[in-house]
């Protein structure tokens, strides 16, 4: 009890004459029992325990050996390398600034802090020093002189990811010889990537997309280029501002509606699969709107383009049974491809382009009427890619190769349990949507559809499968 009778001799003398009160015992026996700590260092310890706790938690998190969207390694274009170089630098020159500011700092602490006990109110500060030419211009010009040289070698980048550098590439379109140079428009929409190739004698340099012509090829998703050859991007958007970020290839460009960005241009260099994120926030499943450049040796290129300029392939019964819609009369379907013809023609082609099924159907201001964005994926060639629904579930298993029939049905039954869709008008006023809205399909239907869709195209080569598989 010696502690605790020093620690009521410190007490109040109205406190030891037996007028404690319970909150000044406590405390009071509490320090007497020879822990050394007080209330104060104990939170202290608490925080410092939270805090480290939470950092390793980031930390950790931060790290990822196969992450898809590394932008420093699996770098398979010119461009992004150039931009890992010019990082590599800058970051060896913020290390280099941030251990001098650290040296500076604690060597003026060393030799110039007080310490407490040769300190005392009667002691006067030590003499200032007002001015100092040396320094204020060390501290100055160097800076100046780091931000400049920075500068330059920026500036420098920027021109080399920006220049244009004029190239052509023959193809076989449609039985005819075209010199095609290479150019993709991009647009972005809530939530997924459209890409349209325009072949021939077709200037498409900032055009506002709704005054574009008919694209050759348009593909969802996935954009397909040629090994070696460098492929300009005109970048745009129908809704709202997105970024298009192929990490293996390029940095990012925005995709502003009501204009195409200044050039943009990727190269691979060897053929592989190289994913990408829009990283603008662009509403609810921004996360969720991703997108796949899918390289080719050229003639495996030239193969892609070929499939893509057919239709979708009805023959037979099937065929004549289409003509007949076509031609206005209401003939009976006798089979699963045929009802599942009628179905599309009659809830999906409102948005959808399946050419060849439900092409006399469609059309652009039909489609403005329905969606904000004013487009909803072309289906016609659906099986020759390998994701859908903004990239995020897969057309074709990765593991077995086989057609992902379970994630489909889901994306028909409900779309808005696989992904948030906004599938509400934009207003009382305006009846549009933003997404794919549950059409409240059968099962029946559900079970034609995606016969329908799994017939739509070749399947692609086991490993573009495998390497473009999502989880």
């Amino acid at each position: 009890m010696t502690a605790a009778n020093n620690s009521l001799r410190d007490l109040p003398d109205s406190s030891r004459s037996g007028k404690l009160s319970q909150s000044t015992v406590i405390p009071a026996m509490t320090l007497a029992e020879g822990t050394g700590m007080t209330p104060n260092s104990s939170v202290a310890r608490r925080f410092a325990r939270v805090a480290l706790v939470v950092f390793a938690m980031v930390f950790f998190a931060a790290c990822a050996g196969d992450a898809e969207l590394d932008t420093r390694t699996d770098l398979a274009g010119p461009e992004a390398r150039d931009i890992e170089s010019f990082m590599r630098i800058l970051l060896w020159v913020t290390y280099a600034v941030f251990a001098f500011v650290m040296f500076i700092s604690f060597e003026a602490w060393r030799r110039f802090r007080i310490k407490g006990d040769d300190y005392t109110d009667d002691d006067e500060w030590p003499e200032q020093e007002d001015e100092n030419a040396l320094i204020e211009g060390l501290s100055n010009g160097v800076p100046a002189l780091i931000l400049a040289v920075v500068a330059v070698f920026t500036i420098i980048l920027h021109n080399q990811l920006n220049s244009d550098e004029t190239n052509v590439v023959t193809l076989d379109v449609a039985g005819a010889s075209v010199e095609w140079e290479p150019q993709v428009v991009v647009v972005g929409q809530q939530w997924w990537w459209e890409y349209q190739y325009h072949f021939g004698d077709v200037d498409i340099d900032q055009e506002r997309v709704q005054t574009l012509p008919v694209a050759d090829i348009v593909t969802a998703t996935q954009m397909v280029i040629p090994v070696g050859q460098e492929i300009e991007l005109e970048i745009t958007s129908r809704d709202v501002i997105h970024s298009h970020w192929i990490p293996s290839l390029n940095g990012k460009r925005d995709a502003v509606p009501g204009r195409q960005s200044a050039p943009w241009k990727i190269q691979a260099d060897r053929p592989g699969v190289f994913f990408g994120q829009c990283t603008e926030f662009c509403g609810l499943s921004h996360s969720r709107m991703r997108m796949q450049v899918v390289a080719l040796e050229p003639a495996d290129f030239q193969a892609w383009v070929d499939a893509q300029m057919t239709g979708y392939p009805l023959e037979g019964d099937d065929q004549a049974y289409l003509d007949a819609l076509v031609a206005g009369d209401s003939p009976t379907a006798e089979n699963s491809t045929q009802r599942a013809i009628a179905t599309f023609r009659g809830k999906c082609a409102s948005c959808h382009l399946m050419e060849n099924v439900a092409d006399d159907m469609w059309s652009q201001e039909r489609v403005a009427e329905q969606l904000v964005a004013g487009a909803a994926p072309n289906l016609t060639h659906f099986a020759t890619r390998t994701t859908f629904a903004g990239g995020i579930r897969n057309v074709w298993d990765p593991e077995t190769g086989e057609f992902n029939e379970t994630d489909l049905r889901e994306w028909l039954m409900n779309p808005a349990d696989v992904k948030a869709n906004y599938a509400e008008p934009a207003n009382d006023d305006d009846p549009r949507m933003r997404g794919m809205p549950n059409l409240n399909l059968t099962t029946e239907e559900i079970d034609d559809l995606v016969g329908l869709l799994k017939a739509a195209g070749e399947k692609p080569a086991e490993f573009i499968i495998e390497e473009t598989g999502v989880e």
